[in-house]
């Protein structure tokens, strides 16, 4: 009988904790959690994640854990080695432990491992990925309309958001559609993801991915996927709506803020150590020019996905961030850098 020595990580449907085996061995357990709201897609993401882990490609085999074990009965779960000496970017960067020249290698082994490994590795045909994009929108968007608070965001003609009109959600949805972005996207191919590239998913030193997969379970899609995804938290954005540390709130009827304090202490670091920059240089360099609309459709699916699994200030800013990537992803003339 395994022993459990800690938990790594307490989520909405899955627990993560360092076991002892009956060897004397440690271990990373992840599996789902018994509980009565298991969110849209829970453990189907997870049984992704177990096959996912088990076809890494050989170019990225070196930056990916090897499965030891897993299982699909009362819980579905698996277990891959403990790195005890590699802490995850995410604490290194609140520690401020990273030099410039440690940002630089950390970034040079990311491109080696996502653009050289697992998005070199496979291609396929873009329309599945596309269909799955609109697919999670529009049903994000029918969940959202039936919470009270969310209700005026999607139905409303329009909204003011940070001093700007935008349209509401159903209204910018409908935008996206008929400008003809979806079909462009769905006419580029769709590579190997990691798909959940946030700093406390990579750990250093040197660079290991874990937790591959999106919360929604999909493997194949725009490498800008991995790219979004990873700036998201990089540039602290995601940390300060995570911690609850943004303005979100309606100031009168129709109108709302969401505002992020980057002078604040526990967001400086995030502006001392730059993990962005030369890795958005590789990716353009294999990929090519970055599409605006598509950056910000990304951004929007992100926001909306989670504002169905979260709570409170995190939840609302999720939703108000959700609306405005939206709304720029349909518009005619997208300008500036994502």
């Amino acid at each position: 009988m395994s022993e459990v020595i800690h938990t790594l990580k307490d989520g909405y449907w899955d627990r993560t904790t360092v076991i002892r085996t009956n060897e004397g061995s440690l271990r990373v357990r992840k599996e789902s959690k018994e509980t009565g709201a298991p969110g849209p897609w829970a453990r189907e993401a997870l049984r992704n994640e177990i096959s996912y882990l088990d076809s890494i490609p050989e170019a990225a085999r070196d930056y990916l854990p090897v499965l030891l074990l897993s299982w699909d009965e009362h819980t579905t779960g698996y277990e891959i080695p403990y790195y005890e000496d590699r802490p995850d970017l995410a604490r290194l960067v609140i520690e401020e432990s990273l030099s410039p020249d440690d940002a630089k290698e950390i970034q040079r082994q990311l491109a080696e491992a996502v653009l050289d490994g697992l998005h070199s590795s496979e291609q396929v045909d873009g329309a599945p990925f596309c269909a799955h994009l609109e697919e999670v929108l529009t049903e994000s968007i029918e969940a959202l309309a039936g919470e009270q608070r969310f209700h005026q965001i999607v139905e409303a003609e329009s909204l003011v958001l940070n001093g700007r009109t935008l349209p509401g959600l159903r209204v910018a949805h409908a935008r996206l559609r008929a400008s003809g972005i979806l079909h462009q996207l769905a006419q580029q191919s769709s590579v190997r993801l990691h798909g959940d590239l946030l700093l406390e998913n990579i750990l250093w030193s040197p660079l290991l991915l874990i937790d591959p997969v999106s919360v929604t379970g999909l493997v194949m899609g725009h490498p800008l996927f991995d790219l979004v995804k990873h700036e998201s938290y990089a540039c602290g954005e995601l940390y300060a709506i995570r911690e609850e540390l943004v303005t979100a709130c309606e100031l009168s009827k129709g109108t709302y803020s969401l505002e992020i304090p980057w002078g604040i202490d526990a967001l400086r670091p995030f502006e001392r150590i730059d993990l962005t920059t030369q890795f958005r240089k590789d990716y353009i360099s294999l990929h090519g020019k970055i599409d605006p609309h598509h950056y910000q459709l990304i951004d929007a699916y992100f926001s909306l996905v989670m504002a169905r699994n979260t709570t409170g200030l995190h939840q609302f800013a999720r939703v108000l961030k959700g609306c405005q990537c939206l709304a720029r992803a349909g518009e005619e003339n997208l300008n500036g850098r994502p």
